[in-house]
């Protein structure tokens, strides 16, 4: 089920207290166990200082709906951005000079969707995956500066990681090919645009793409996940994540003059543990659903 706002997005709050009206919506009337979001706002522009006070109010409201999600098994998803580190101020136009993130991607009771650029031969077999960073955009992620660094992540990743965040959630917890220039297929027939078969790209595309996966794992398990990052970290820090994904370990989301982030082996800001890899399903997905 698709829900639509009347109040369109912009950096900061505004139209953000009408999405969330939607989502709780959603949980009140147990529309699903998935939920899937391919917005997000400059995490910087919801401090107060940008905002007023009804950015850190609008965190606050989000941040206890997703908690609730979570007590309800629903899982909740949200795309990282499609800027890489940089990200832009109230008005759309400016960059910021340093590195930031995209929220709700950076809350810690969301998993967070980066890119990839994945490449596959002619017969669709997969050959390479690089953070995605192309024909000017790039995978969001980053280390956030509002929450705290979660329980899952500070069990899981190694010093040199935890060295790097500095007692901040990073992100993003996984990924999800979003080049456009390996773009996906879909059917579009709304906001304008001649009904018809387009190829898109984004970490929007990442977000319900992982919703799919989880509805297929909801199935296989015969119950709803739920909130996912404590069995991911689980997994990766079990150094079992070849398992059930693959690791990304080549590129950078630095983009436009700001630094950013490198991938590596296990988990990093620029991929998070990486993609998924499910190929024979209940071979694959195990290893997840026993953690």
């Amino acid at each position: 089920m698709v829900l639509t706002s009347p109040v369109d997005e912009t950096e900061g709050a505004q139209g953000l207290p009408q999405f969330l009206e939607l989502e709780q919506y959603a949980l009140d009337h147990h529309l699903g166990k998935i939920i899937s979001q391919s917005w997000g706002a400059t995490e910087n522009t919801l401090f107060a200082s940008a905002a007023g006070p009804q950015g850190p109010q609008v965190i606050k409201d989000f941040s206890a709906f997703y908690a609730r999600a979570a007590l309800a098994n629903v899982t909740v998803l949200a795309s990282t951005g499609d800027a890489g580190t940089a990200n832009v101020e109230t008005d759309g136009v400016t960059i910021y000079p340093f590195p930031t993130v995209n929220f709700p991607a950076s809350s810690p009771l969301v998993t967070a969707v980066g890119g990839t650029s994945l490449y596959a031969d002619t017969s669709g077999n997969y050959q390479s995956e690089t953070v995605w960073n192309s024909d000017g955009g790039a995978g969001g992620g980053g280390i956030s500066e509002i929450f705290n660094e979660p329980i899952y992540q500070q069990l899981s990743l190694p010093k040199t990681v935890q060295a790097e965040l500095k007692g901040k959630r990073g992100l993003p917890d996984v990924s999800y090919n979003a080049d456009p220039s390996t773009s996906i297929l879909i059917y579009l027939s709304f906001y304008g645009f001649p009904a018809g078969y387009y190829f898109i790209g984004g970490t929007s595309e990442g977000s319900p793409q992982w919703a799919g996966i989880v509805a297929d794992l909801n199935q296989y398990a015969g119950r709803p996940l739920g909130f996912l990052n404590p069995a991911l970290y689980a997994v990766g820090g079990l150094g079992l994540w070849n398992q059930f994904g693959r690791d990304i370990t080549v590129g950078n989301n630095g983009l436009d003059g700001v630094p950013g982030y490198s991938a590596t082996p296990g988990w990093d800001p620029a991929s998070g543990w990486g993609t998924p890899n499910l190929v024979e399903l209940p071979t694959h997905s195990s290893v997840l659903l026993e953690h």
